[in-house]
């Protein structure tokens, strides 16, 4: 009783910050609101949000953002609403082939004006005479040109992106300021000294310096190159250190007052107490749930498990080695997935699910030879789990289906989108399913192999230090297969742009792997993991790749 009524207190404490998370992050500020709107270009639909103060009355200037390659323009969010916080109409958009867009990746210079030729159609006050423009990354790249061509631009932004010195000189465009971070994988901050050259009419990029204001910004001939240190390409948009300065800057471009607090403060502190308050009531529920389904795992239950005697003369050097081996050896598994490459629009979709796919694979016919060892039928495994009753399934999708919906309104609207457009929905359903399979693979070897071995190996007494250390270590494995595969190509081209992957890979392998190890305890059911983890990564991944065939997109990189 009393550990019924511990259980229940955890889920509404963890409920409640989950929905304080939620409101907060939509609500605040509170005199910022956002809409959602389309317009039609010649190769499809594109879509933005526009962000404006409640209850505007006055004319009131324009800023206009556009985000990087492979994300959205809810990657956007920090700056839009900074902006529009104090006195701006903000439109941030996702360019054709990202996010909400429908048409497939193209002329950058359409889809901006398409969307900025909409703005005073949907807000008369919106004074399209002042105007400012924000690029992140490939969004640089898409408005600079337009800066350069409209003398109502009085101030670009450029963040992990750099200016185009060929085009530019000492007064046009007017108030540049460049903000990279000194670890950024796609462009160095000595690369952003070469259009400044141009910029301030220097000689050579020697005479160039960071951090100094060049020209006047009263006039709008101010340059500038801020540097960032610690910061990689990635976070750029997520990062304190690159919203407030691009928050000032283009609040002195337009003569405004500098503000002393800001939203992103306050922001932050709410997605840490709703991403806090979702990971404990995902794991909270499934407890409550697990319950309510009577679907607990047995501590008799025996059926098709491995018995430990097997694990005496196994070594750990053995089981480790042999899990490298077999998963670096077999790598050449991946051109099994070529098709998907060749024949689906979504290029980078098809490579994740490629590597994915290799590294399932592998695993799958290393646990085979396991089995053997062991002396267990992999085969009866498996069919033991893909074949559960109907109640473990529908466990596994009302806590997915909880999850998607918590995370959505966390991370999904404000951080990075993960809702594709009509369009790729039969993509959406064709990797949901492919990633489920390679996802139950990987967590077949994970709950009734890896996990076993390794609490038999580790020995430890104490259940919580042995669920650390068997999730962690578990996660160090497989993150150090994709470490190798991703980090080596980069090291081999001297390109580093792919390595970002591997961030977004920490918090990804993370929960499949500390949620997969949980399941196991609670239920005994790889179901719920793999389901759960397929969802979320299907949705993100389908909705960040950009809509484009094979050559495009890869040769954007080359």
């Amino acid at each position: 009783m009393k550990s019924k009524k511990i259980q229940y207190s955890l889920f509404f404490v963890f409920i409640g910050l989950t929905l304080l998370g939620i409101v907060g992050l939509n609500v605040y500020p509170a005199n910022v609101i956002r809409s959602t709107h389309q317009v039609a270009t010649s190769n499809g639909i594109i879509s933005f949000n526009l962000y404006q103060q409640r209850g505007l009355s006055q004319s009131t200037p324009v800023i206009v953002m556009g985000h990087g390659i492979i994300v959205n323009k809810e990657m956007m969010t920090n700056f839009a609403i900074e902006l529009a916080n104090y006195g701006f109409i903000v439109a941030n958009l996702d360019w054709s082939g990202h996010g909400q867009s429908t048409s497939p990746f193209g002329n950058l210079t359409e889809d901006l004006e398409a969307v900025i030729s909409q703005i005073p159609l949907l807000q008369p006050l919106a004074n399209m005479s002042a105007m400012g423009l924000l690029g992140y990354s490939l969004g640089g790249f898409g408005t600079y040109p337009y800066a350069i061509n409209n003398s109502n631009v009085k101030a670009w932004v450029g963040v992990g992106t750099r200016a185009n010195g060929d085009i530019s000189n000492t007064t046009n465009p007017r108030n540049v300021l460049m903000i990279i971070g000194s670890l950024d994988e796609a462009l160095s901050p000595e690369d952003a000294k070469v259009p400044m050259v141009n910029l301030i009419n220097a000689t050579s990029v020697d005479e160039v310096e960071f951090e100094r204001e060049y020209g006047n910004i009263s006039i709008g001939t101010a340059r500038k190159i801020h540097v960032v240190p610690g910061a990689d390409h990635l976070i750029t948009p997520w990062h304190r250190d690159f919203v407030v300065p691009a928050v000032n800057w283009t609040l002195r471009s337009f003569g405004m007052s500098l503000p002393t607090t800001f939203a992103f403060d306050v922001r932050t502190v709410f997605v840490w107490v709703g991403f806090f308050g979702l990971v404990g009531l995902t794991f909270c529920l499934a407890v409550i749930l697990a319950d309510k389904f009577d679907i607990r795992k047995k501590p008799d239950s025996t059926k098709n498990e491995i018995d430990p005697k097997v694990f005496e003369n196994h070594s750990l050097l053995s089981f480790v080695g042999k899990f490298a081996l077999f998963t670096l050896g077999l790598l050449p598994t991946i051109l099994l997935f070529v098709p998907l490459l060749l024949f689906t629009p979504l290029p980078l979709t098809s490579a994740l699910t490629a590597l994915v796919g290799s590294f399932a694979i592998n695993i799958l016919i290393y646990t085979w030879r396991l089995a053997k060892r062991w002396n267990v039928s992999l085969k009866a495994i498996i069919k033991e789990n893909l074949f559960q009753k109907s109640k473990v399934w529908i466990y596994a999708i009302i806590l997915t289906a909880i999850f998607f919906v918590c995370y959505y309104f966390i991370i999904g609207l404000n951080y990075l989108g993960m809702i594709p457009p009509l369009p790729r929905i039969p993509y959406l359903i064709l990797y949901s399913l492919i990633l489920f399979l390679l996802l139950f693979s990987v967590s077949i070897f994970l709950q009734k192999f890896s996990v076993p071995y390794s609490e038999y190996k580790f020995n430890i007494k104490s259940p919580i230090k042995s669920y650390l250390t068997v999730s962690f270590t578990n996660f160090l494995s497989s993150y150090s297969w994709f470490l190798i595969l991703i980090l080596v190509p980069c090291i081999l081209m001297g390109n580093f742009f792919f390595a970002m992957i591997l961030i977004l890979l920490i918090p990804i392998l993370l929960f499949l792997v500390f949620f997969g190890v949980y399941m196991e305890k609670l239920t005994g059911s790889v179901i719920p993991g793999a389901l759960l983890n397929a969802i979320m990564i299907t949705f993100v991944i389908v909705t960040l790749t950009p809509f484009a065939d094979l050559m495009r997109f890869f040769g954007i990189f080359i």
